[in-house]
């Protein structure tokens, strides 16, 4: 809003183009289109103007740096909150819409990303699956093993030398259920909905082959040995038009009469629902005689 000012625009412009719905004001006196939101070079800059002299961004800040979406559903259309951190021995920054912790943040746990100092891609994880509501930090510790950018068995080892910090418990449970061939948001949502049932842990991204031994289809999650699938419908790719409802359903029952797999599809409501409807019907599926877990509140 600054640069705006200086180039001449006044408040009520500014206000209009806010009213607009073409700009966003990303943070505090912070304003981008709408449609640049998504653009690393505009993610920065815009986080480069408010960022504090010492400070470098953390956890669901610097994972949108580094192109990995934390954000909440329905918060999509939402630029994240600025998260920062500064060493030890310096204040916090107490501005509206930033949060900042003092926290020590070894030069090892620090790089810049297109001129942002930020935490790394192993520190923001590892600080994700501290602090982030479980089914949020798991679908980050996934997102960033799935690009290859961590190695769960070093965040593993260094969640080890963590024992005794502050949700370090929590931490090592995501990391621990970390699948890297999960490939959205919503498959890292559904697997935790099942492994938090106490349900056996469902194999990720099963390729069904035809005789020949050619891919003919690819499933999120299922089970093998009796040929129960599971798979997250999200809205984007399966719920838009009637043509894909349709597309989905003629593919599963192709599924069912040809190599005689049982797939289900869940939506985002199954998912993050209260209801424990979805757990009932996969141990059904399976065959699962254990006792259910009660749903837990994320």
């Amino acid at each position: 809003m600054r640069e705006l000012r200086a180039a001449g625009r006044s408040w009520k412009a500014i206000h209009r183009l806010e009213q607009s719905g073409d700009y966003v004001q990303m943070f505090r006196s912070v304003l981008v289109r709408r449609s640049a939101l998504d653009d690393p070079e505009v993610r920065a800059r815009a986080i480069s103007t408010v960022l504090p002299p010492v400070g470098a961004v953390c956890r669901e800040s610097a994972a949108w740096l580094h192109g990995i979406d934390t954000r909440a559903p329905g918060l999509h259309l939402q630029p994240p909150a600025l998260q920062c951190v500064v060493p030890v021995g310096v204040s916090r920054v107490r501005r509206s819409g930033q949060r900042c912790w003092v926290s020590d943040a070894p030069q090892d746990d620090v790089h810049v990303v297109r001129g942002v100092p930020a935490t790394t891609p192993a520190r923001t994880a590892l600080d994700l699956a501290r602090y982030a509501p479980r089914f949020l930090a798991l679908a980050a510790v996934d997102a960033y093993a799935h690009q290859g950018h961590v190695d769960p068995p070093d965040l593993e080892r260094r969640a080890r030398l963590l024992a005794g910090a502050r949700n370090i418990a929590r931490a090592r449970f995501v990391i621990e259920e970390c699948e890297p061939a999960t490939e959205s948001a919503g498959e890292s949502w559904l697997r935790l909905r099942l492994v938090e049932a106490e349900l056996p842990r469902p194999q990720a991204q099963i390729r069904i082959r035809d005789a020949a031994g050619r891919e003919v289809y690819r499933l999120d999650l299922g089970y093998p040995a009796v040929r129960v699938g599971v798979e997250y419908d999200g809205e984007a790719f399966h719920h838009a038009t009637h043509a894909q409802l349709v597309a989905d359903d003629r593919r599963r029952r192709d599924l069912a009469r040809r190599f005689g797999w049982n797939v289900i599809g869940v939506h985002r409501g199954d998912v993050l629902g209260r209801r424990n409807d979805l757990e009932r019907t996969v141990a059904g599926l399976i065959g699962f005689t254990g006792v259910l877990m009660a749903r837990q509140q994320w």
